[in-house]
């Protein structure tokens, strides 16, 4: 699971002092000229076999995440960088509260990806955020490719506040609306992902959304 230059962009205004859990060690695509840009601070770097297709060494995230105050909890069903909690996602877990919780692209690798998108939700803090970058027409990348209208409908249903939700493709963003999250007809590249981040305003208990097409649809029936 990795950090890319734009998620660490996107993740600066949320990392100072927080509490962060990570589902799966984060490793950072940034490069640390790019790090000390972005914070400030000036981390590190360590030499580490990835599955990133990178080249040189990385950024050591622990050292970042220290020296901006914010402490890490990572949970994975392996312990990849050796600091990791050993959680399978599919499964109900209560993994405590944060301030920030990161899916670094790792929903889309269970199996059971509603429960584990519940699990990480309900581990936000009332104020919290939390960030999500599964891929939207990623061949083979995971189990799953992810539709926009998923995390519209599941985090406007529960009544959090959608701050980012965008299609990236390569370094191009495109913002997306209620509207076009749920559209069908939406032409949009090879290789391209999403980028999330929601704020939980409750402490109310998380649900299964309904897609909103078919809250729509009961609406129009109700009508006529």
């Amino acid at each position: 699971m990795a950090l890319a230059l734009h998620a660490m962009k996107a993740l600066a205004p949320y990392l100072r002092g927080a509490s962060v859990l990570s589902l799966g060690y984060p490793d950072i695509l940034a490069t640390r000229e790019q790090c000390r840009e972005i914070f400030g601070v000036d981390a590190s770097t360590v030499e580490r076999k990835t599955l990133h297709r990178v080249k040189g060494p990385l950024v050591e995230t622990m050292e970042l995440f220290g020296l901006l105050g914010a402490s890490l909890e990572c949970v994975d069903v392996k312990r990849w960088r050796g600091i990791e909690k050993i959680v399978d996602l599919n499964e109900r877990h209560d993994l405590g509260k944060f301030d920030l919780v990161i899916d670094p692209g790792t929903t889309e690798h269970c199996f059971n990806i509603g429960q584990a998108m519940m699990n990480a939700a309900n581990a936000v803090k009332v104020g919290g955020r939390i960030y999500h970058s599964p891929p939207m027409t990623m061949m083979n990348h995971g189990f799953y490719n992810v539709c926009p209208t998923m995390l519209q409908d599941f985090y406007t249903q529960n009544n959090w506040q959608i701050e980012v939700l965008e299609a990236r493709i390569g370094e191009s963003f495109v913002p997306i609306t209620a509207e076009s999250a749920a559209a069908r007809k939406v032409n949009i590249s090879n290789e391209a992902g999403l980028v999330c981040i929601a704020r939980r305003r409750t402490g109310a208990w998380l649900k299964a959304p309904t897609q909103a097409k078919y809250l729509a649809e009961e609406k129009r029936m109700e009508a006529a």
